[in-house]
């Protein structure tokens, strides 16, 4: 179909980009839902970016798609802990997420990637006849694989005369469909255009999809394209910048006031949230059985049982068989875990692929150049340990670390024993020391106390009834403080 009206939107959203509010026809209604620190156009619902829009969305409200399942038998790519019927079925849970359907599909062993048809002649032809047995069910190929090559989406589209949807396209899709607050838009907007870049990059159709770009073979559309999104990266940029801003002075907030972080992470729905609720008591706190529920930095407090305070930061999953690139365009997710004072890797024990999983995640932690305290006292927790057989309920039986950590969020399974892991390696990356202070009853030592410390309890001094004992955790510049401050002290312990 050709979308004959391209280049003028092209160049109408170029000049609204350019020239402001003025040109556009747009009522000034439209935007009174918008937060008055946050200029219209850097938001991804801006008239600017509805090309982009047009062109990277999924024709239609609902799909049925055959999936292609891609087997690689040897070689560097291969994924050895996993086995192509789980990857199947992982796809179609994505699918899924979407509220599309599977109509069928197909496991065929891959010749070579870096070839146009990516499968043998054989297995090729095995394919052509499984699509054209399913195409009045069928409105779109899932080729369930990472990312796909221009000529290849190209190709396929061409042969099956239907769009052609890589797994990151799909992934893509679940970000805007979940994306619900500013922050999580502009993020997605962002993770979207190395994609939308590529298919906008020169060629006359988009791949997988039934649009064609009128007069994109000219240099002066290709140029009018570029711009276009290089003016959209840079806003998205700017945007996030001030909220990466905003963020960081609170993090400032906490550090000062010496509130420690926990940063929860894991494969996507392997129970982070449900966890978080369970160690907190959140009530606030909504957990969903879906992929990518879960897009925005969220922080909710909790406590220890040495009684100190800390924020457990819920972030978003990871999953197989993306660019890194993808999770790495949520800026904020990754400042958060790199700031954080304990690291804690969820895991999906119940999950029939949870040994891949548990790859994925510590691969791409490691991609991620976090700090390597962080990645060498990271706690791995088990959960969902309730829906796991009691001959399977051992480390090496879901091959996790001999110290690891087995939960059930739902029903408040090794929580405490969670708490104090976290409290032990908060206490040694932070530097934080329990300690035993005599102070003067009614005095103001005791006072400061309370509000630079934290005082589990008190007990009296059995050698001076004017006395009490302070039993707390100091982190080492409060101790410091509380030294020249108060000059006579006695510790009982160090």
């Amino acid at each position: 179909m050709l979308f004959k009206s391209t280049s003028g939107r092209l160049l109408s959203s170029y000049l609204r980009c350019r020239c402001g509010p003025s040109v556009t026809a747009r009522s000034a209604s439209s935007f009174e839902q918008v937060d008055e620190d946050v200029p219209p156009w850097q938001l991804p619902e801006e008239a600017e970016y509805e090309l982009a829009r047009d062109l990277l969305r999924i024709p239609g409200t609902s799909q049925q798609l055959f999936l292609i399942q891609p087997r690689i038998k040897i070689g560097p790519n291969r994924n050895y802990l996993t086995t192509p019927q789980l990857q199947l079925e992982e796809n179609k849970t994505l699918v899924e997420t979407l509220g599309w359907k599977i109509v069928d599909h197909i496991i065929l062993p891959v010749s070579s990637y870096d070839s146009t048809h990516v499968f043998g002649r054989g297995n090729f032809e095995k394919l052509q006849e499984a699509v054209r047995s399913c195409r009045t069910s069928a409105s779109a190929i899932f080729f369930g694989s990472n990312t796909l090559k221009k000529k290849q989406l190209a190709f396929y589209r061409e042969t099956f005369g239907m769009p052609v949807f890589d797994r990151y396209r799909i992934v893509l899709e679940i970000f805007r469909a979940h994306a619900k607050t500013k922050e999580a838009k502009l993020q997605v907007a962002l993770a979207e255009l190395p994609y939308f870049r590529a298919l906008l990059g020169g060629i006359g159709e988009v791949p997988g999809s039934s649009i064609q770009m009128a007069g994109s073979g000219s240099g002066q559309t290709r140029d009018l394209q570029r711009q276009i999104m290089r003016d959209r990266e840079g806003k998205l940029r700017t945007a996030l910048d001030k909220i990466r801003s905003n963020r960081a002075v609170l993090r400032r907030g906490r550090k000062k006031n010496e509130i420690n972080s926990v940063a929860v992470v894991g494969y996507t729905n392997c129970g982070k949230t449900s966890l978080i609720k369970a160690l907190t008591g959140d009530v606030t706190m909504k957990p969903e059985n879906k992929l990518f529920a879960t897009l925005d930095v969220t922080s909710h407090g909790g406590r220890l049982p040495n009684s100190v305070s800390v924020l457990y930061v819920d972030t978003i999953g990871f999953i197989s068989d993306i660019p890194t690139s993808l999770i790495a365009s949520f800026a904020a997710v990754l400042e958060e875990i790199g700031e954080a004072d304990v690291l804690v890797h969820v895991r999906d024990v119940s999950h029939p692929d949870t040994k891949s999983q548990k790859e994925t995640v510590l691969k791409q932690l490691r991609e991620l150049a976090l700090p390597e305290k962080l990645l060498n006292s990271m706690i791995e927790v088990c959960n969902k340990v309730d829906m796991l057989p009691e001959i399977e309920k051992s480390p090496e039986k879901v091959s996790a670390a001999d110290n690891a950590i087995f939960t059930s969020a739902t029903a408040n399974t090794g929580l405490y024993s969670l708490r104090e892991r976290i409290e032990a390696v908060l206490l040694g990356n932070t530097g934080l020391t329990e300690k035993q202070i005599r102070v003067p009853q009614g005095g103001a030592e005791l006072s400061w106390l309370y509000r630079e410390a934290h005082v589990h309890f008190l007990e009296a001094d059995v050698t001076d009834s004017q006395f009490l004992v302070a039993h707390v955790t100091i982190s080492p510049s409060s101790f410091a403080r509380y030294i020249h401050q108060f000059r006579k002290i006695q510790v009982l312990t160090r």
